[in-house]
């Protein structure tokens, strides 16, 4: 699933790219290169996200096997509640002073600009996306990398492309914008449905052993 996602995301900025620099006009190279500003932001509270996902592996993988279902379940909310609480921390830092942001990556008033936009509207669900990256390693942990294979490409392939194919030609670069935001959403609903048919299953086998 890792690098499934590194290839993705490799594939998707290509489509990115090519919106806003379509969408963008005169600007379309600015439009890229805020995209690359509010891109790195991203990252850095994702990464740590991922960080945390790797230091749960272990944990899930060891008590998954030894069918300790309850421990399991504990560390799963555990990096549930603290991914989501980082990417949160993105989200306020970027709704609250994403021009101050911008201003540590360029100096160019209209790149500042259209950064600006980029953070307040890309980041409308970033809080979410900590749950989702939690969830899909999750699955990772557990033995099941065909629904972590899955719930990666859902926010870097399934809904992300389409909607980049679809909303810049209604909205301009705001609609690249938009697509990042709505996949995201969309992508965490996906990862909660999921989690949820999966753990009712396991809990219906619990009961029937017992």
């Amino acid at each position: 699933p890792p690098f499934l996602m590194n290839v993705c995301a490799c594939i998707v900025v290509i489509f990115i790219n090519k919106a806003l620099l379509e969408t963008g006009g005169d600007k379309g190279e600015l439009a890229v290169g805020a995209y690359g500003i509010v891109n790195r932001v991203g990252m850095l509270f994702v990464m740590i996200v991922f960080g945390i996902t790797q230091g749960m592996q272990p944990i899930l993988g060891y008590n998954y096997g030894a069918n300790n279902w309850d421990r399991v379940k504990r560390t799963l909310n555990i990096g549930f509640v603290v991914g989501i609480f980082v990417t949160t921390m993105g989200l306020i830092v970027a709704e609250l002073i994403p021009r101050e942001i911008s201003s540590l990556f360029a100096t160019d008033a209209t790149l500042i600009d259209i950064s600006t936009t980029g953070f307040r509207i890309s980041f409308m669900f970033f809080a979410v996306i900590g749950g989702q990256v939690v969830i899909q390693n999750f699955f990772q942990a557990i033995g099941k990398p065909g629904i972590s294979i899955f719930l990666s490409l859902t926010r870097q392939l399934i809904f992300l492309i389409p909607t980049l194919l679809i909303f810049p030609k209604l909205w301009g670069v705001e609609g690249v914008w938009t697509s990042l935001a709505v996949s995201d959403l969309l992508a965490f609903i996906v990862a909660i449905i999921t989690l949820i048919i999966i753990m009712r299953r396991k809990n219906k086998n619990l009961i029937q052993r017992l």
